[in-house]
């Protein structure tokens, strides 16, 4: 099942968002297994936030596990809140 995820970082700029896609999606023409949108844009609340549509959330935890996590960390990276929701409708025109 489809699921979109919503990732909101309060301490998050585009230059850390930036630096990290970097590290972890080094040629955007392969991105990872299971990842089917990927969008990325200031919070109007401040910071920044991601949401993306993925095939399912264990290809989702995955990819945070093996990548975002490890280069997060190297990059010193504050944390960031996470929301996984089941799809239960998309049109991709």
């Amino acid at each position: 099942m489809a699921v979109l995820v919503y990732n909101r970082g309060a301490e998050w700029t585009r230059e850390l968002y930036q630096a990290l896609h970097d590290r972890v999606l080094p040629d955007p023409g392969n991105p990872p297994a299971g990842l089917l949108v990927h969008t990325a844009s200031p919070d109007e609340r401040g910071g920044w936030m991601v949401v993306d549509v993925w095939e399912s959330e264990a290809d989702y935890r995955r990819f945070v596990e093996d990548r975002i996590m490890p280069a997060a960390r190297e990059l010193g990276a504050p944390p960031f809140d996470t929301h996984v929701s089941e799809i239960f409708y998309h049109l991709i025109p």
